[in-house]
């Protein structure tokens, strides 16, 4: 953990807009409230972030390709980071918050995911390198059903979800057939809704796929190009309260929000380097106060909007 006085002096250049227990007016047109980071390898700065998790009530996590995972507060405060046990492989693409706290990292490189509590204690791992049975080729990110059930993708080679017990044991591999006659191509983000429908960023076919939990193909929606409805490398993906499913495009250089049936509600974002635009995000995720925080990796920030 940071001492207080050096959580203040790394934040007091890098963040816009948020003051603690105020409700800041919007510094963009487009919605962004706040906005924390910059480039560098210190803490609460970043070399360029590639993911992103909340808990809905609490922090927010982030990892860039330093290998560190970052814990913010709701406006940006930097609480606390912590580096990943291996890195001189490759780092971290994909983590999300388990719904009794702890962190669970796609340790991509290492063909696993890590499993850490919110301090950065490692407390465990699941997976090895392989296509069989209790292995993983680059996972990419992790989601939790109700139940407890863990589910992984993974691509280059594999590209499928794996799914896991609660106690970590390989129970399926799913997704692994034709879906809406292709396979998946580099499932880069997953997420679970409340009606337990398994959300697919499939980013290398520039489409949503949404699979039951045991694999059944429901749909697909989505394909190449700039106009609404279409996708250009969604790598994350991240179903709101309301239910509304919220698409981070890696290449678009924005956000859209879809219905469950695939139909564009609105886009938010657009390339560029001023506050309210967006250089190569990797993620999006909803967070405290029902606030949206976008990790622009290329500008080595995280802004935060309001949907």
């Amino acid at each position: 953990m940071l001492p207080r006085l050096a959580i203040c002096l790394v934040l007091l250049p890098v963040v816009l807009g948020l003051v603690a227990g105020c409700e800041p007016p919007a510094i963009t047109p487009n919605g962004v409230i706040g906005i924390f980071g910059g480039v560098g390898l210190g803490p609460g700065a970043f070399s360029y972030p590639r993911a992103i998790t909340a808990e809905p009530d609490g922090s927010v996590f982030v990892v860039d390709k330093s290998g560190r995972v970052q814990r913010f507060g709701a406006d940006g405060a930097l609480e606390t980071y912590w580096r990943m046990p291996e890195t001189a492989q490759g780092k971290p693409v994909g983590l999300t918050v388990h719904p009794d706290g702890r962190i669970f990292v796609a340790d991509t490189h290492y063909h696993r995911v890590t499993v850490f509590d919110r301090d950065g204690n490692q407390l465990g791992s699941f997976g090895r390198e392989g296509t069989g049975d209790g292995e993983l080729l680059l996972p990419t990110d992790v989601a939790v059903d109700a139940d407890g059930f863990i589910y992984v993708s993974e691509y280059q080679g594999n590209d499928r979800i794996t799914k896991w017990s609660p106690d970590l044991k390989f129970v399926d591999a799913i997704g692994e057939g034709l879906i809406d006659g292709k396979p998946l191509r580099r499932p880069a983000g997953i997420d679970i809704d409340d009606q337990q429908t398994l959300w697919i960023a499939d980013a290398c076919n520039h489409r949503i796929v949404r699979l039951s939990r045991n694999g059944k193909a429901l749909a697909a929606f989505g394909g190449f190009g700039n106009g609404p409805g279409k996708l250009r490398y969604p790598y994350d993906i991240s179903v709101s309260p309301s239910g509304e499913i919220m698409v981070c495009e890696y290449e678009g250089n924005r956000l859209q929000w879809f219905t469950r049936d695939g139909r564009s509600l609105r886009i938010w974002g657009g390339g560029g380097r001023k506050p309210g635009e967006l250089f190569a995000p990797w993620g999006a995720a909803f967070g405290p106060g029902g606030n949206v925080y976008v990790v622009d990796s290329l500008n080595s920030r995280v802004q935060i909007i309001r949907p």
